[in-house]
């Protein structure tokens, strides 16, 4: 299914609605909130549709069941909640490591990096971008990343070329590059070992789901963790210790992750057809 889809076509069609989108929407003069959803909704909702719609419009026979389906997943759920907390673990002292290195040079950069997310806009607009942070950047990014990107990559090079590329190109998408780029590393694995959308999905929205609820409910007072949260610049220093070996843990947590979703993949990922290669005039 995924083979047959140019990711060169979706990244150029995604690039070209994102701006179609930002130059009508200033030359009518709309608001800085309205552009944004504007093209949120291109990026994640517009140019993904007729996409996708384009393959399935000419591949009747396809059906969703080949890629997304509730069969197996029970056993994987335990797995799934362990794998977001520690990525999450994970990303938090990552960003504790940038403060540290930025602070001493820059130490206003620090500060805005530590400043309260305000959602501009309204109700209106925290009910659409937590309808797009937790349910359509999901669905979308997995099946964009995890289905095309890591099927044509790793058909034109390998299958650990092809996890490695549309990791990286999901690392560059998100401001936590580190962390996204193994989260996408594990989410690849994910799919690879069962042939199922399904299952980074709900990593994916877990994860999600989790930054979300920081936003509204500062995450030291919510989950009693504040001896290792760092939420000022004072933080920066006091913490440090407590973030370097968190940091180590969850580390090694993610490696061992990634080892035991790699064992005996390369199995699997033949019977997925991700490592036939594509036609001499074809590219990714």
């Amino acid at each position: 299914m995924f083979a047959e889809m140019k990711s060169r076509y979706l990244i150029l069609f995604t690039i070209l609605g994102v701006i179609a989108t930002l130059v009508i929407f200033v030359l009518i003069g709309a608001d800085p909130v309205t552009t944004e959803i504007a093209v949120q909704i291109a990026f994640y909702i517009i140019v993904p549709y007729f996409f996708f719609h384009h393959y399935w419009g000419k591949n009747p026979d396809w059906s969703l069941s080949e890629v997304l389906t509730t069969k197996g997943i029970k056993p994987w759920l335990p797995s799934i909640i362990g794998i977001v907390l520690v990525s999450i673990a994970f990303s938090l002292t990552m960003f504790w490591l940038q403060l540290a290195i930025i602070s001493p040079a820059f130490p206003w950069l620090a500060e805005l990096l530590l400043e309260p997310i305000e959602t501009p806009g309204g109700v209106g607009y925290e009910y659409f971008t937590l309808l797009t942070l937790v349910i359509l950047a999901p669905i979308v990014e997995e099946f964009v990343f995890r289905g095309v990107f890591l099927t044509r990559f790793a058909a034109k090079t390998s299958m650990w070329g092809g996890i490695l590329i549309s990791s990286l190109l999901f690392g560059v998408l998100h401001l936590d590059f580190v962390g996204a780029f193994l989260f996408g590393i594990i989410a690849s694995l994910l799919y690879l070992r069962t042939g199922n959308l399904l299952l980074p999905i709900l990593v994916h929205m877990l994860n999600n789901a989790l930054a979300a609820l920081s936003i509204y409910v500062p995450i030291d007072q919510f989950f009693a963790i504040d001896w290792f949260i760092v939420t000022t610049a004072a933080d920066i220093e006091a913490k440090a210790f407590a973030n370097i070996i968190i940091m180590i843990i969850s580390a090694l947590l993610i490696a061992w992750i990634i080892y035991r979703l790699a064992k005996g993949l390369k199995n699997q990922a033949d019977k997925l057809e991700m490592t036939e290669p594509l036609a001499e005039n074809e590219t990714p």
